[in-house]
């Protein structure tokens, strides 16, 4: 076993997996810690995904609070 053994895959390391899967994008737009690993989880990587979301099923991720989504909405209003 290598020094790796027991260390979870992360998404970027998934084939076909594309994207910001590490949240980079969306610590830029200023979203805190557990709506980024909200939205990476449910494979919104970009601003295309965001957009073409459900803005319920948003609202009801765990870890998507008020202050995420409002700094959230914008990205796809402009």
């Amino acid at each position: 076993m290598g020094e790796d053994a027991g260390r979870a895959v992360g998404a970027a390391e998934v084939p076909g997996r594309a994207g910001d899967a590490d949240g980079t994008l969306w610590v830029e737009q200023g979203i805190p810690a557990p709506a980024r690993r909200a939205l990476v989880a449910a494979g919104i990587l970009t601003v295309e995904d965001l957009c073409r979301a459900d803005p319920d099923v948003l609202a009801r991720l765990h870890g998507m609070g008020p202050k995420a989504l409002a700094r959230l909405r914008p990205l796809c209003d402009g």
